[in-house]
């Protein structure tokens, strides 16, 4: 085993390994208080063997409250609350730190019913609120507040506290130019711009006690105009350190940037050399965060020297018991995250609490158990889509005698589709689990089998699940059964060839995924570019173009105003990003009227696609044409089990089609039922 399950130090606080959790808002509390849901979230990843879990963030002050569910550390009476949960973490030998987040011009009146302060009268571009200007006797009283929320912090049994000093945050916004405009001694020069975070850890020292750990989190790279860039990243640690800061944990970006930040298009470890400058010129720890999902690649980090500790968030949300599995060799029975953000910060954005895409029991720990039946039954699950396999899955824990059916020979459903366009591959974690688990828990598995009544009813079963999902929708359009049209599962399944020019008919999650397909085919390979840049042979404008397009003329037609509405807040503008870099062309508020297969017809020389915008006719000319406008539900099988058994459920696409979040939670729930 390498350094990861070494221990170490932050400053005087001993951790048992080298695991950070990050701090992450939950969603799970309105008023800034801690409640039962949140102590059991925690207690769960406690268990599961990190070495210290970073709580929050954490308002020092209400006018820092970034959003509704964050935590409150700006009252006394907050602490009992607080002390309940550092008591419940330290059972597990696992040490826990608070982060103190302010705001700044990043929190919204909206949450704390007053008017946002920052070090300069400039506008947060998604707040749309003026903020005030601190004065240099605001900023003494803001300082004061950390100190106050860091004395709160202590009583309530925290063992350290982490500044966010990172993201766009306040103390962020006094550190970049972007955000700090002022000409007094907190402006202008680098370690004027440092000032406000080197005088809160004086205080902090001074107050709290030079032995109790603060650690800093710090943007390597702020990823906006005029932002911090890792060489004065690389000043501000060296500052910080010599002002009493105990480590670093360095992480990329703003929320504002135009860069993505915590997506599974950005490569694996893409961030980690960020944490690796900054090691290189401090004697305090490091900690390397941001996609870093998997514990190899963690070990890989520290290894390399890039970093002293690793910080997890949602790997740790999706599994919580990923250090220990990892430790004892359980590889198989780790759920790997995918970085869609669907459960996690998807869910925050829409003021929702954070879940999982597929661990249904996040957020609901002391609610779900799985726990064996003393009455086993003979289930049959019909459908290997993750609704399904989920289902099946969690049947087989509770001791059920469970048979799944897949008509296909390979399972996962239509969420075999999703992780084949470049940037999606994460999704594929989620059928490798799954089948995993089928084959580790002896499950009968009837691969290539259509189910159908007779065959169920040679079963005689005690309960069944049926998780057929949804037929592509096929439009009633003329032209529709010509050679040169194709559904998208055949595109993305390898079974239908493209040629030069294609229009893909349908803008939503799986047009748009499609279209990345075809658009990058005949790309140059990145490591090809790499080479050839290296050589001279290309420059590095050249670069960009080269890896992101092939060679096809892709063109979208949606009859929405916009294309991608399918996707999460999060994920749906980098998505469009990468069609807009792929040149993919999108056409919107269309009707579309007539599929042209042969050339000739009604006056048209090539194969393509009549459609109306704005009361006027179109043509388009198509070699391709793939259809994605969605799905509908499969009722073929619910037809014919119709009052024929006691115990019948329908779940995922075949009830409504939805998200694989929905496919995977509602088999999870029905399979506790039975």
């Amino acid at each position: 085993m390498s350094k990861l399950f070494d221990k170490t130090n932050i400053g005087q606080m001993a951790l048992k390994n080298r695991i950070i959790m990050s701090a992450m808002d939950l969603g799970f509390t309105s008023d800034g208080t801690i409640n039962d849901q949140i102590i059991n979230f925690y207690v769960e990843r406690a268990k599961g063997g990190v070495g210290c879990i970073v709580v929050g963030g954490c308002y020092p002050e209400i006018n820092g409250k970034v959003w509704k569910s964050i935590i409150g550390l700006d009252k006394d009476e907050l602490i009992p609350g607080l002390k309940r949960l550092t008591d419940a973490i330290h059972v597990y030998d696992v040490r826990v730190a608070a982060q103190l987040l302010h705001g700044g011009r990043s929190a919204s009146s909206f949450f704390t019913k007053m008017q946002p302060v920052a070090p300069s009268q400039m506008t947060h571009r998604s707040i749309k609120q003026e903020p005030h200007a601190l004065t240099a006797s605001e900023i003494k009283i803001v300082i004061d507040n950390y100190v106050s929320a860091t004395m709160r912090a202590k009583k309530a049994g925290f063992d350290a506290v982490e500044l966010h000093g990172g993201m766009g945050y306040l103390i962020n916004q006094f550190l970049s130019k972007a955000t700090n405009r002022r000409d007094d001694e907190y402006g202008g020069s680098l370690e004027n711009r440092t000032r406000f975070a080197s005088e809160m850890i004086h205080a902090i020292k001074e107050t709290v006690g030079k032995d109790y750990p603060v650690i800093f989190r710090m943007s390597g790279d702020d990823f906006v105009e005029e932002g911090l860039k890792i060489d004065e990243s690389l000043e501000i640690a060296k500052i910080l350190e010599r002002a009493g800061a105990d480590a670093f944990n360095v992480s990329p970006g703003w929320h504002e940037s135009k860069t993505p930040i915590m997506l599974m298009a950005i490569p694996r470890m893409a961030y980690a050399f960020l944490s690796e400058k900054i090691k290189s010129q401090v004697k305090v720890p490091v900690i390397a965060s941001v996609r870093i999902n998997d514990l190899t690649l963690a070990e890989e980090v520290l290894e390399n020297e890039q970093a002293d500790m690793v910080s997890l968030g949602r790997p740790l949300i999706v599994e919580p018991e990923l250090p220990n599995k990892y430790k004892n060799g359980h590889l198989d029975d780790i759920r790997t995250c995918i970085a869609c953000n669907q459960g996690c910060f998807d869910s925050l954005l829409n003021f929702k609490p954070v879940s999982c895409t597929y661990n249904a029991m996040v957020g609901h720990e002391g609610e779900y158990q799985i726990t064996r039946t003393s009455k086993p039954k003979k289930v049959v699950v019909i459908g290997g889509g993750p609704g399904g396999m989920e289902a099946a899955r969690v049947l087989a824990l509770r001791g059920h005698n469970v048979t799944l059916y897949e008509k296909n020979n390979h399972l996962g459903g239509q969420l075999r589709y999703a992780f084949v366009p470049p940037g999606r591959e994460e999704i594929q974690n989620i059928i490798t689990y799954l089948e995993r688990q089928i084959s580790k828990l002896g499950i009968n598995l009837k691969r290539g089998t259509e189910a159908d009544l007779p065959s169920i009813r040679e079963e005689c079963p005690d309960a069944i699940i049926v998780a057929t999902g949804g037929n592509p929708v096929i439009l009633n359009l003329p032209g529709i059964a010509g050679e040169n049209v194709s559904v998208a599962g055949a595109v993305l399944d390898g079974k239908a060839s493209v040629g030069k020019n294609v229009v893909i008919i349908g803008g939503g999650t799986v047009g748009c995924e499609v279209a990345l397909h075809v658009a990058k085919q005949g790309a140059m390979r990145p490591d090809v570019a790499c080479f050839l840049l290296k050589h001279k042979v290309i420059d590095a404008t050249d670069v960009v173009e080269y890896t992101t397009r092939g060679n096809r003329n892709v063109t979208i037609l949606e009859m929405r105003k916009k294309i991608g509405g399918g996707f999460g807040i999060s994920t749906r503008w980098i998505m469009l990003q990468e069609l807009k870099n792929a040149g993919v062309r999108e056409i919107t508020e269309v009707k579309v009227k007539q599929i042209v297969n042969n050339p000739g017809v009604n006056g048209h020389g090539n194969g393509g696609v009549i459609y109306e915008k704005d009361g006027e006719e179109h043509f388009i000319m198509a070699d391709t044409v793939i259809i994605a406008v969605g799905y509908s539900p499969n009722t073929d099988l619910q037809k014919q089990l119709e009052g024929k058994f006691p115990e019948t459920y329908f779940i995922g696409d075949c009830v409504k089609v939805r998200t694989a979040l929905e496919a995977i939670h509602e088999g999870f729930e029905v399979a506790l039922k039975i």
